[in-house]
């Protein structure tokens, strides 16, 4: 930024690669110049002079401006892999962060309102909230089940990964309940569950 007399700081427009930082550095070696990076404070601007160490110091300022950008745009990691079971499994993972995880699970759906009927198939699992790697997240959401013939249903998710190389691997598990309307026993209620283990790779 340029210092105005005794006035605040002119603020400067913060550099898009490290390149372009030491352009800055070069083209001001009489100017008073100070990059202040969002959510830093307590930084005040003094005369440079053209001096090296005040050039070095303003560089490092620049270069990490330069690289707080850089990581905060990185871009996501498309994964794509087979569960246990033998189903397609494709995320995006960004750093630790695992977004748009979408496969299906072997759920069983047992009735618990004294006909014990069951149904077995697999169930659309597609958590919303994001996931951690080397944690376990649960989450929930309301979202159709393919158990319930497409009908709305509150599902909780819970999603544990673990990372080797650029390997990700990990557990699924579900569980979810539904209601189907009977004329003859007033109501029949179903109680859901599945679970599996996935492995993928970038690709």
């Amino acid at each position: 930024m340029n210092s105005i007399g005794n006035s605040s700081p002119e603020i400067i427009n913060r550099p898009r690669s490290i390149s372009e930082a030491m352009d800055m550095v070069r083209k001001s070696p009489g100017e008073t110049r100070l990059l202040v990076p969002p959510g830093f404070s307590g930084v005040h601007a003094s005369k440079a002079g053209g001096s090296f160490p005040a050039g070095l110091a303003l560089f490092t300022i620049l270069f990490l401006a330069w690289f707080m950008f850089a990581a905060d745009s990185a871009e996501a990691v498309a994964y794509k892999g087979k569960t246990k079971g033998g189903s397609s499994i494709t995320f995006a993972l960004n750093g630790s962060r695992v977004t748009g995880i979408r496969t299906v699970v072997p759920t069983l759906c047992l009735e618990t309102t004294g006909g014990y009927t069951s149904r077995a198939g697999s169930e659309l699992y597609q958590p919303v909230a994001a996931a951690r790697v080397g944690r376990t997240v649960k989450s929930k959401a309301l979202q159709p089940a393919a158990m319930n013939v497409g009908a709305k249903a509150t599902k909780n998710y819970e999603v544990t990964l673990n990372k080797r190389g650029r390997t990700v691997s990990g557990k699924l598990k579900l569980n979810f309940s539904f209601l189907i309307p009977d004329l003859w026993a007033g109501a029949k209620i179903f109680i859901c569950s599945g679970s599996t283990t996935f492995s993928a790779r970038p690709g």
